[in-house]
């Protein structure tokens, strides 16, 4: 049986980014597999093999660059928590961080040019 939806991707500040439609049917057998990483996010933290946690130099420079999203405080620890699917910060690998602060780097740079 299929159903269609009506989707609505909206900014942060509420603007309509794209309205369209989603014909969806149920799927009876769902294959089993390893979970996709939230948000494009690294995979889980025993994933890693160096075993070296991030620093708080990348910590800071984290926190510095979602404030600059307008993402601060508890909300951004809530992000980096949900990212890097941790419970505690101190939980984060250290390469781990340094790919996603690469990331945020480049895409301050796209949003500048």
């Amino acid at each position: 049986m299929s159903r269609t939806y009506r989707v609505t991707l909206r900014y942060p500040d509420g603007n309509a980014m794209f309205v369209g439609t989603v014909d969806a049917e149920e799927i009876i057998e769902i294959p089993k597999r390893d979970k996709p990483a939230l948000n494009g996010g690294p995979p889980a933290p025993h994933a890693s093999n160096s075993g070296e946690r991030m620093t708080d130099p990348q910590k800071r420079y984290l926190f510095r660059l979602l404030s600059a999203q307008k993402v601060e405080g508890k909300a951004a620890e809530e992000h980096l928590k949900t990212y890097f699917r941790v419970t505690r910060l101190a939980d984060i690998p250290k390469d781990a961080a340094s790919t996603y602060i690469d990331q945020l780097v480049k895409d301050q740079k796209d949003a500048a040019s």
